[in-house]
């Protein structure tokens, strides 16, 4: 008996659409998408975090396994495959570890949901599967979503697919031997294969904590530690350091926005190797080093370090368009100017919808109650968001993980004892706010503009 959702399309005419589609929209369409996906995150990362990513890659799905998926539906044209089969185009993202795989998926926010001339490659958000928080039966953990190139005026879908290194280990190992293979596996298969992806999960975690120490151990490179002599002000820099000044200052003059100081301090180590960070330059500190080869520089306060631009300097422009609302929602922008320029300098800052903000407060303080008073760690945080994110997603409106996570860090870093929603906006718009300032987005005693913002995130 045949299969009812079969395609009623045979394999001859399916050759002929796939090879001429292929050469003129599917192979192009990925190189455009490739080409942009590298801009975007040019713009949006810096050098550290760039150097965080180990890999793109895009590849066209083959002609047999592209008719292979084609048999799960039923078309009765070659007109309708390219909006059945969504990943005719697959990208591929790999980066370090867990952490990064989210610095990546923020960095993504700041895509358009729909591909326009002037931005033409778009995330569609309804198309998230998120297979790190929810592995597949397989074993299998990634993060995916649907890109849309426009290739002139063709929209084209591509997927995109985020792994840390060991999940794309998992899925080099084992995809040509499990999980793309039709029909069901033996069930030794399916047991080894979950099991590595297990054991590889639990890498990822060690991986993670690691990073959580070098990152700790960075925060105090750049923090002013040590003897409190100052070098003489007017001693002169010679041999490396004098070209590491000289690259701190090119660095400042250049500034168009507040750079971390945690930043310019991994390039002098990449440029002049880690060992430069063991008295910088008998500075004792970055920071020191840093205030002595550029005295008219002015850091910012804060948890966060910023070397602020030179006064006078021409600030970035916030971008022309909304980044995380859909061209629909851009007749009705309330986004202030002020919540761009900080997304400029804090890539995981929220763009979002006015309305959204008083769900994100309401879940977390739902989730937050029910955790109860604890200690501020790092798996309690990621108890809270995961908690908050579900509830939302009960209710059909999803929310996502990062813009949890990063209002729920915002928050927790003055806070231990759980705070009801109008108070947890109150304690978001504070810290918010006091960020601007220190990066010299709002002045502390401009009451209008601290007031707009404080609406936008209070809607």
């Amino acid at each position: 008996m045949s299969d009812p959702t079969a395609p009623s399309i045979g394999y001859d005419q399916f050759g002929e659409w796939y090879d001429d589609y292929r050469r003129d929209t599917l192979e192009p369409a990925a190189q455009l998408a490739m080409t942009l996906l590298q801009r975007e995150l040019d713009d949006l990362l810096s050098d550290r975090d760039l150097a965080r990513i180990n890999n793109i890659a895009g590849r066209v799905k083959s002609k047999r396994r592209a008719w292979r998926k084609l048999q799960r539906y039923e078309v009765s044209s070659v007109d309708q495959i390219a909006h059945v089969v969504d990943d005719l185009v697959g990208l591929r993202i790999t980066c370090t570890n867990l952490r990064d795989l989210e610095m990546v998926q923020a960095a993504l926010d700041s895509l358009p949901h729909r591909p326009r001339a002037k931005r033409p490659l778009a995330l569609d958000p309804t198309t998230e599967r998120d297979y790190v928080d929810a592995p597949k039966d397989s074993g299998y953990r990634g993060w995916h979503v649907n890109l849309v190139v426009l290739l002139g005026r063709t929209p084209v879908t591509c997927e995109l697919q985020i792994r840390t290194l060991l999940q794309d280990s998992w899925g080099e190992l084992t995809h040509e031997d499990t999980y793309s293979k039709a029909g069901e596996l033996p069930p030794l298969v399916e047991i080894l294969s979950k099991r590595m992806a297990d054991l590889l999960a639990t890498l990822d975690d060690i991986a993670e904590d690691l990073r959580t120490e070098l990152d700790r151990i960075d925060e105090a490179v750049v923090a002013e530690t040590g003897g409190t002599a100052q070098p003489d002000a007017d001693a002169t820099i010679s041999g490396v350091a004098a070209d590491a000044a000289d690259l701190l200052l090119d660095r400042w003059r250049s500034l168009d926005r507040p750079v971390e100081l945690a930043s310019l301090a991994w390039a002098l180590q990449k440029e002049f190797g880690a060992e430069v960070s063991d008295d910088w330059f008998g500075h004792g500190s970055f920071k020191r080093f840093l205030r002595h080869v550029v005295p008219d520089g002015e850091i910012s306060t804060g948890r966060q370090a910023y070397l602020l631009p030179a006064a006078g300097a021409e600030p970035a422009d916030a971008p022309a368009e909304p980044d995380d609302i859909d061209a629909a929602s851009a007749a009705v922008d309330d986004i202030p100017d002020e919540a761009r320029r900080l997304r400029r300098i804090d890539r995981g800052f929220p763009l979002v919808d006015a309305t959204e903000w008083s769900r994100i407060y309401i879940v977390l303080a739902d989730a937050w109650a029910e955790i109860g008073a604890r200690p501020p760690t790092t798996r309690m945080l990621n108890q809270l968001t995961r908690s908050a994110r579900d509830r939302a997603a009960a209710t059909g409106e999803p929310i996502s993980r990062r813009h949890l996570d990063y209002v729920a860090k915002a928050v927790l870093a003055d806070v231990d004892e759980p705070l009801p929603a109008a108070r947890i906006g109150d304690a978001f718009v504070e810290s918010t706010l006091q960020r601007m300032a220190d990066v010299r987005i709002i002045e502390p005693d401009d009451a209008h503009r601290r007031a707009a913002v404080a609406r936008w995130l209070l809607a």
